[in-house]
């Protein structure tokens, strides 16, 4: 374990938390690794990095990172521009031939790193997941690159043309991973190795999926739930998969990259850095128009009163984080060998939540909501205890079923905003009625008005 003083962080906070999250999304290890400008302050493997036989994680597992391969990939491109050797504004087919059928302009090279090309989705990445993770069982798997080019020709015509919109495309980064290797004559793999990972002293991260099956290395079992139980799986092992969410890395690495990052010591122009990670076109609004900015393999989001410039992915049997505020120079890095229940990244923002003392509820509205709802869950009556109602909740819904002599009936309910004070809550119904529920939260009770019907908290779900 790596510990040290810094004044920005709390170790045993951190570790606590670290902990909690395990239990909370059944996962079995996660390793965290901390940066605090260019020095990583804290770095541990929590619970294990495979269950038969037990062996414990560290701060030098190594996990499939999924999509956070991708600010690597996108600085492995911006090399080559800081090189003249391409431009940002470059049709991709000019390089490799890709998208030359594709309707309205050409697509750019600047458009695969934002995920602006108008390309929605077509599902590479998971193709190529559920093969290895199913076997036989699967049978839409891509057999190498003729076919991936075949089946992404076959796309083209679905190409969004009515303005600017952030849809997010694996197979661009793909497709960016076979530009690299036009360009330079060079496989992508050793590209990346050779001008990023080596230089930044990165020494135990690959593409080379084989070095998880080498137990001298420390390296993760990836792991999938089903039937209530966790099974061992592989990782893809496809070139295809390489430039999206190809890179296996140890925490204390990807430290290294954050760091490298933070004093902006990469092979690339300060000014290209810089725009990488403050975009000035494409985001995604999520739930209460909190803004999700996507850069070059980035993506920004407020952070308290900074701005967290990272970047998460999960493989479905593994997952992984790595960001870092933008002023405070705090940095952190998360590596998990299993999907939690929640994407790697918001784990990741939790933990650094925690040891900068920020409320986690104003980033992650999924844990604003979850705090709501638990509050207010319980068994509601009514004035004179004619009509009763039970407040629940499921995997995605709060519910609420409400009952009088008249008949009983049930809800699905949809918070009207992430702000954790608000108890305001709606219902669409099919015949397009729409009805508000309130719930008015004191400090040691619970009203709920439903209509023009008032209904007190009279007990708990478990009571």
């Amino acid at each position: 374990m790596v510990a040290k003083e810094a004044a920005t962080t709390d170790i045993e906070r951190l570790e606590q938390k670290a902990e909690e999250l395990l239990t909370e999304q059944n996962c079995p290890g996660i390793s965290v690794a901390v940066v605090d400008g260019t020095e990583t302050v804290f770095a541990d493997g929590f619970g294990k990095r495979q269950l038969d036989p037990e062996k414990s994680a560290s701060q030098d597992t190594l996990y499939g990172i999924g999509s956070s391969t991708k600010p690597i990939t996108a600085t492995a491109v911006m090399t080559l521009v800081d090189d003249g050797k391409i431009s940002l504004d470059d049709a991709v087919s000019s390089y490799v031939p890709y998208f030359e059928d594709a309707p309205g302009e050409p697509i750019r090279v600047r458009e695969l790193l934002l995920h602006t090309s108008g390309m929605p989705s077509d599902d590479v990445a998971t193709i190529t997941l559920m093969d290895t993770i199913l076997g036989d069982e699967f049978d839409d798997s891509l057999d190498g690159w003729e076919e991936f080019r075949e089946y992404v020709d076959g796309s083209v015509e679905r190409r969004r043309l009515d303005g600017d919109r952030c849809l997010y495309y694996n197979s661009g980064y793909i497709v960016l991973s076979r530009l690299v290797e036009a360009v330079t004559d060079t496989p992508f793999a050793e590209y990346v190795e050779t001008t990023l990972l080596e230089p930044l002293g990165m020494d135990r991260s690959t593409f080379d999926v084989g070095v998880l099956n080498d137990d001298m290395h420390d390296t993760m079992t990836p792991y999938y739930e089903k039937d209530d139980k966790m099974h061992s799986v592989g990782l893809p092992d496809d070139p295809l998969f390489e430039g999206p969410g190809g890179l296996q890395a140890p925490m204390t690495d990807l430290a290294k990259f954050i760091a490298a990052w933070n004093e902006r010591d990469i092979p690339v122009d300060n000014n290209l850095a810089t725009e990488m990670v403050e975009p000035d076109e494409a985001f995604r609004t999520f739930l209460d128009g909190t803004e999700i900015g996507y850069g070059y393999g980035w993506m920004t989001r407020s952070f308290g009163d900074d701005v967290l410039i990272g970047h998460g992915g999960g493989t479905g049997v593994s997952g992984g984080y790595l960001g870092f505020l933008k002023d405070r120079r705090l940095g952190i890095a998360l590596g998990c060998n299993a999907e939690p229940d929640i994407r790697p990244e918001l784990l990741a923002i939790e933990l650094l939540a925690e040891i900068t003392e920020t409320e986690p509820e104003a980033m992650l509205p999924k844990r604003a909501i979850e705090q709501k709802e638990r509050r207010v869950t319980g068994e509601y009556a009514a004035y004179g205890g004619l009509q009763e109602a039970t407040v629940s909740r499921t995997d995605e819904f709060l519910e609420i079923e409400y009952s009088s002599p008249m008949g009983a009936e049930s809800m699905r309910l949809m918070p009207a905003s992430i702000d954790p004070h608000d108890y305001t809550f709606r219902v669409a119904k099919r015949s397009g009625k729409r009805t508000t529920v309130e719930f008015f939260v004191e400090d040691d009770s619970v009203e709920l008005l439903i209509k023009r019907n008032l209904y007190e908290r009279v007990g708990d779900l478990d009571d």
